[in-house]
């Protein structure tokens, strides 16, 4: 159980609370392709298709792909936002 102190949070409940989030590859944001990276919405791990140390190139976006989290976010938070998780593949 993560704490209502933690340093992660910072108002997600606003925009992630019961979101839908898919397990895919990292791709910019079909919106505007010239995005090379985006973070983890809570500990700010950086999500991107390039080879750089400590990228990520997998994780959890919302439908959209406007919003990313990572793995070990994803396992702290999902049941204090009650998310539902995906497979890309079963969307």
């Amino acid at each position: 159980m993560v704490a209502d102190d933690d340093w992660r949070l910072q108002g997600q409940e606003r925009y992630l609370a019961r979101a839908i989030l898919i397990r895919r590859s990292y791709r910019p944001y079909p919106e505007n392709p010239r995005w090379d990276h985006d973070h983890c919405e809570f500990c700010w791990a950086k999500f991107t298709v390039e080879d750089e140390p400590d990228a990520l190139h997998e994780g959890y976006s919302t439908e959209d792909e406007y919003r990313w989290v990572c793995e070990r976010c994803v396992a702290d938070f999902q049941d204090r936002f009650e998310w539902t998780l995906k497979s890309e593949g079963t969307v």
